[in-house]
């Protein structure tokens, strides 16, 4: 007798949806059929008349994550809660400098944080500041201990974890001998602190103006720098949450040329517009970097997404509370930026996006679970329904309609960018590694039952660039 039998549902594959059961045993899909193949089970999962969805990736989440004085309010306990009960199953966070001097301890002080604690398998990004020879050495031992991806900062100097362009080549170098990938927070730093300087001289720090001195072309110019230091040196590149269509333009235009650069952006620069900081009581709340854009470049990344030039949507979830954003209501300099967003992913996008015709379900599937699988070495393992693959499993009610409360969701913060929103559809029963953790979307899991996941590193194409400064 196996562990348990989702029965009745539409399962939501890459290429096509069909009805089919899974049976599931020891933690991984062992078959998929007809209820007339099934062997029997322990407990059978009603999925009639719902979807069934592989388990969310979410590779840009912030835990626990540092910003001027604050610090986010949730820990691993309580965000990978939400992110369970919102049908995510695995999560990537960042090792960041404030963790260690050096790339080990950040890796290691970081994973002492999460083991024991978190709820779903999680994995790790490593933010790297410079590319000195330790640093690049230690890249070779996270990568073999399955750290596979390195994250870049190209804005923040204040905060003392932006990178020249010297260490961004170096880096890049390196991680494509390593076969790891690169990942970037796409901003012209010494620009934007260009124009923060003089908005402050010139009392011109309203919420409202947050987005004019981080105008599309501070984004622009740093992807394409970084995509031209990753044509030099045949680096994989992922950039961070695209927010602009003058950055989908480089990026498309880099894909077709050949260059191995991946786009990510996120629901809000999906479903907002920078509208949203002329509210006069919370405008200030929804700063974060890169800011919400226009309505056309909201636009131009849904279009960007049905021609698969963006293959990934994470969250880039920062969960700050109201006291802590109230902090800079007058000035946003002083803002910690960042917005919640871990549990309601896959309910805003099926809303705005399934049931709206910009994509289809299976499109949902690939772009919150599949694409992410593949592009961070967690393919097969994860991001499908299949055989041998991960019992990690979410039935998803497509037709419930329900308004987004913050009262209601688990994220440890008193507010949401989208409060009052009318959505449909939402998780049901969320199963991570066999184990039913969230069922009628109650959590009922244990904190702690979650895995580090050593992910696989890129061998298929190895660059063989041999440069020096």
């Amino acid at each position: 007798m196996i562990d348990l039998v989702v029965q009745g549902g539409k399962l939501v594959l890459p290429d096509a949806c069909h009805s089919a059961d899974l049976a599931v045993d020891r933690g991984r899909i062992v078959a998929v059929g007809t209820s007339a193949t099934m062997p029997k089970a322990r407990r059978i999962v009603d999925a009639r008349g719902h979807y069934v969805l592989p388990g969310g990736i979410d590779p840009h989440v912030h835990v626990r994550w540092p910003f001027l004085a604050a610090t986010t309010a949730d820990d691993y306990a309580s965000a990978s809660m939400a992110a369970a009960i919102g049908g995510t199953t695995t999560l990537i966070d960042f090792a960041h400098p404030k963790m260690g001097s050096t790339l080990l301890e950040r890796v290691t002080n970081r994973r002492a944080e999460a083991d024991g604690n978190v709820a779903i398998d999680y994995s790790l990004h490593c933010v790297m500041t410079e590319g000195v020879p330790e640093s690049l050495e230690q890249m070779g031992v996270l990568v073999e201990a399955g750290v596979t991806s390195f994250k870049l900062y190209m804005a923040y100097r204040r905060r003392g974890i932006m990178v020249d362009d010297a260490a961004l080549f170096s880096v890049m170098r390196h991680a494509s001998k390593l076969g790891a990938l690169v990942c970037v927070h796409a901003e012209n730093g010494t620009i934007a602190d260009a124009h923060e300087a003089q908005f402050v001289a010139q009392g011109r720090v309203k919420a409202a103006d947050f987005p004019r001195h981080k105008p599309n072309y501070v984004e622009a110019e740093a992807i394409q720098r970084a995509i031209f230091w990753a044509r030099q040196t045949g680096a994989r590149l992922y950039i961070f949450h695209l927010s602009t269509a003058d950055g989908l333009s480089l990026v498309r235009e880099a894909q077709e040329q050949g260059v191995r650069v991946i786009a990510e952006t996120c629901p809000q620069y999906l479903l907002l517009d920078e509208s949203v900081y002329d509210r006069p009581v919370d405008g200030h709340c929804f700063i974060c970097s890169p800011p919400i854009r226009s309505a056309s470049d909201k636009e131009a990344l849904w279009e960007g997404i049905a021609q698969g030039v963006i293959t990934v949507i994470g969250t880039d979830h920062c969960a700050f509370t109201l006291e802590q954003k109230n902090i800079g209501q007058n000035d946003f300099t002083q803002v910690p930026n960042g917005l919640p967003g871990l549990e309601t992913r896959i309910s805003l996008l099926h809303t705005e996006g399934v049931v709206k015709g910009r994509i289809s379900v299976n499109q949902l599937a690939a772009i919150t679970s599949l694409n992410p699988a593949r592009t961070f070495g967690l393919f097969p393992r994860k991001g499908i329904l299949a055989p041998d693959s991960d019992a990690d499993i979410v039935v998803f009610d497509p037709a419930r309609e329900w308004a987004l409360s913050p009262k209601e969701l688990h994220m440890n913060v008193d507010w949401s960018p989208y409060a009052g929103w009318k959505l449909q559809g939402a998780p049901v029963t969320t199963i991570s590694r066999g184990e039913v953790i969230v069922d009628g979307g109650e959590f009922v899991g244990t904190s702690g039952r979650g895995r580090f996941m050593q992910r696989a590193h890129d061998t298929s194409r190895v660059a063989s660039f041999e440069g020096s400064f």
